[in-house]
């Protein structure tokens, strides 16, 4: 059986990383069973990252090679009876939420000052006093690091926040009034779209990027069907 290894939850949603959510819906679509195990020390993994499974003697990190290990090793199908132009819309759109609107999250949550009180508090609050005035300011000095290598980082709150908007505007152009991302069945996509949306409609983290999901009430909704579908 495979063994899952992610973060830890809370504010109701199903993991505060969303490359560990998309990993947990890929294994429920393709119906293989699993263990889940929350871990905070990304170093464990095979690539120094979370999430990352232990399939057997393999290890496998990051959410993409996960995916490909499914598709190859249990013969998952995800995206079934999408044309080639529909799996490259999707490819797309997942790429636009991975490797931009990731790091819009990243920001609102570990450097937008409005919020980074609250999700130090979520995220390190366990820990002894001590050490919770040493470990949050160096995880948050290497959160900021990361997004100027990026590239995002560089660029002022409203350019983040407006780049975020389009990518949210964009998938709700391309949900439209369908109940998935790419039509009547939820796809690949979809388990990378949903957490994105979840993870910035947390009540108690709001900011501009929450606002501009809830101004498409059909993306609320869609969110929600997601929700109650792989985590009712």
């Amino acid at each position: 059986m495979i063994t899952l290894y992610q973060f830890s939850t809370g504010f109701g949603i199903p993991n505060f990383s969303p490359f560990c959510t998309k990993v947990e819906i890929l294994l429920k679509m393709a119906q293989i069973p699993y263990n889940a195990v929350f871990e905070g020390d990304s170093r464990k993994g095979p690539k120094g990252k979370i999430p990352f499974i232990v399939d057997g003697d393999l290890r496998i990190g990051d959410s993409t090679f996960i995916q490909q290990h499914l598709e190859q090793r249990y013969s998952a199908e995800f995206d079934t009876g999408l044309t080639a132009e529909q799996r490259a819309i999707a490819h797309g759109m997942g790429r636009m939420c991975e490797e931009q609107l990731y790091w819009c999250l990243a920001y609102s949550r570990w450097i937008d000052d409005a919020n980074w009180p609250k999700v130090r508090d979520a995220y390190f609050g366990f820990l002894p006093p001590v050490v919770r005035s040493i470990v949050p300011p160096i995880v948050r000095r290497g959160m900021r690091a990361s997004l100027n290598a990026h590239g995002l980082g560089r660029h002022s709150r409203e350019e983040i926040y407006e780049l975020g908007k389009r990518d949210i505007d964009a998938l709700a152009a391309l949900l439209g009034d369908k109940p998935f991302m790419m039509g009547s069945a939820p796809t690949s996509l979809d388990a990378v779209a949903y957490p994105y949306l979840d993870g910035l409609t947390i009540a108690e983290w709001p900011g501009p990027l929450t606002d501009a999901i809830m101004a498409h009430p059909k993306l609320v909704a869609y969110r929600d069907r997601c929700r109650a579908l792989w985590f009712g």
